[in-house]
């Protein structure tokens, strides 16, 4: 439709627009606001990014009978016997896990020098606070660090660390100091001990990685890249693990939808 310039017809129209583009129906506004609640709820993952978790029907995802899809499910987790696999135990570690900000409780690990001695050292000294590879460095360590992935009923990887160390060194010709963390070191530990039980933790096969694993399951498919070095020793930690690998991921990293974090990581000996 045309209007003749300078009418009556033409001006009304126009002064009509504003309310007209501003208004929209109300069903959308009470479709986007169900969505930006929802979305705020138990999400707190920074790499998520904007993905909308749902409507109101979605479960809340630090709930312990949240399942994947945002279902709510009655049904118990399965929690496995602790594996028992090492044939001795030079170390254990306490790691306090968060979900959400909220305790979720501890995992106690026995670690075995026999197995894999470059490795259970690494892993100790960052459990301490006190992983250096160069003198000078600020130490890396475990504590506040988040999962990284989870890989339903195979294996929930954590070590993303938020005190990585490390230095800040004047460069010349750089106009700012330039920050180094801490670089995970290479190791030469190998064994024959297999991926085919719950609750053992795994790093990776030849070091240079600070990130680690506990298997959910079997996951013999792990033992090409995987080393396994210790082994969940309590049912309180097999029971967490189960919670851990029930927890609703995003589609793309398999990333946990709540943040879950070591708060406290301790060498018990």
């Amino acid at each position: 439709m045309r209007f003749a310039s300078g009418s009556a017809t033409r001006r009304r129209a126009l002064a009509a627009l504003p309310a007209l583009l501003l208004s929209g129906p109300p069903v959308h506004r009470a479709v986007a606001s169900e969505r930006m609640a929802a979305q705020s709820v138990g999400i707190d993952q920074p790499s998520i990014g904007n993905i909308v978790w749902g409507a109101g029907e979605r479960c809340d995802p630090t709930d312990q009978s949240c399942r994947q899809g945002g279902e709510t499910s009655d049904s118990a987790l399965a929690v496995a016997a602790p594996p028992r696999k090492l044939k001795t135990i030079s170390d254990r570690v306490a790691l306090s896990i968060s979900i959400s900000g909220q305790a979720a409780g501890t995992i106690v690990l026995g670690l075995s020098r026999d197995a894999a001695p470059e490795s259970v050292d690494a892993f100790v000294r960052l459990a301490r606070g006190a992983y250096t590879t160069q003198p000078g460095e600020a130490p890396a360590s475990l504590e506040r660090s988040t999962c990284v992935r989870l890989a339903r009923d195979e294996v929930v990887v954590l070590g993303a660390l938020s005190d990585a160390g490390g230095t800040t060194k004047i460069v010349p010709g750089r106009t700012r100091p330039v920050y180094t963390p801490v670089q995970p070191a290479a190791t030469t530990d190998a064994n024959d001990l297999s991926h085919d039980a719950a609750g053992l933790l795994t790093v990776r096969r030849g070091g240079r990685s600070f990130e680690f694993g506990l298997t959910a399951g079997a996951s013999p498919s792990l033992d090409g890249e995987g080393l396994v070095i210790g082994e969940v020793l309590e049912p309180e930690g097999m029971a967490l693990i189960s919670r851990l690998n029930a927890l609703p991921t995003d589609n793309y990293k398999r990333a946990p939808m709540a943040k879950v974090r070591v708060e406290r990581a301790q060498a018990l000996t």
